[in-house]
């Protein structure tokens, strides 16, 4: 083979390599995101110490402590292939959980930062949260319902560049964001009560950071409960100067609980103290035999 034709025969390969991953790591038109693209799992790391000041700026040692590196991880989010606008945006996503809290750090890079201007001009982020959907999955072709994946409930969270409402501080403010719920039928309530508090920063036309703050348990039925040792599937979106299809999504990740008893609510209390009691009483029942049997030998 000549030069030449290997120089071509190489460039049609390097292409082809980095376009199906693109072409089947986004949205398409058809299928699940899933049928190309396992959930992505992150192992969340557990501080009982962590606490976060809601400033957008991730001062606090455990955002960058190496030890927290498996709560680390970095999402690449596009927009609908084939459309004039099409982009991609890889975001860097930090999460970390005490007894009570889930703090989440969001960092990616915007050379065309648009704070609120009017309804279809902002930058923005997105999670939308698995609360009981049988087919969880980040496509939502028919709007934000979940009709196409078995019904169930999504607890959303949204965040728009000084914005929603339009009166909220301006960069380096600290504030609870949209929180409401969407099922099979659309959205659940407008009523819904403010559970996650954002603080966030940006450089002009360079980057945002938006720091994230909510109870595990907030003991509200339209939002997510981390209370089990379980998965608990997200996908993300990126607002980049519009709504609708010029936003980028996710594939579907997953933070994983089912090894991090430490962080969940009650679980100290549940299983030690019940282990505990049973051992006191084993003890006891031990320490009586052998009184008994020094009682019998007297």
């Amino acid at each position: 083979m000549s030069s030449k034709r290997l120089c071509l025969f190489l460039s049609y390969f390097f292409i082809i390599l980095l376009t199906i991953p693109l072409c089947y790591g986004y949205w398409g038109n058809e299928g699940d995101c899933q049928d190309y693209h396992n959930i992505t799992k992150i192992e969340i790391p557990y501080d009982k110490d962590a606490i976060i000041t809601l400033d957008g700026i991730p001062s606090e040692p455990f955002w960058r402590d190496p030890q927290n590196n498996n709560g680390m991880i970095t999402v690449p989010l596009a927009s609908k292939i084939g459309k004039p606008g099409f982009f991609i945006i890889y975001l860097n996503l930090t999460v970390i959980m005490n007894d009570n809290y889930i703090y989440l750090l969001c960092e990616w890079n915007d050379n065309s930062t648009r704070p609120y201007l009017s309804n279809n001009i902002y930058d923005g982020l997105f999670f939308c949260w698995d609360i009981n959907v049988p087919d969880f999955s980040a496509d939502f072709w028919d709007g934000m319902e979940t009709d196409s994946m078995g019904g169930g409930r999504v607890d959303s969270w949204g965040w728009i560049c000084n914005g929603y409402p339009p009166s909220t501080p301006g960069n380096g403010s600290s504030y609870f964001i949209d929180d409401r719920c969407f099922d099979e039928n659309g959205w659940c309530s407008s009523f819904e009560s403010s559970d996650v508090a954002i603080g966030y920063t940006y450089r002009e036309n360079k980057s945002y950071i938006v720091e994230l703050s909510r109870e595990l348990y907030s003991d509200d039925e339209y939002d997510v409960q981390i209370i089990k040792k379980e998965l608990y599937k997200f996908n993300l979106a990126i607002l980049n100067d519009g709504t609708h299809e010029d936003h980028a999504i996710s594939w579907t990740y997953a933070l994983d609980l089912t090894e991090n008893t430490s962080a969940i609510i009650g679980y100290n209390f549940i299983i030690v103290v019940p282990i505990i009691f049973i051992s006191v009483i084993v003890l006891i029942q031990k320490f009586k035999k052998k009184i008994d049997f020094i009682n019998r030998k007297e």
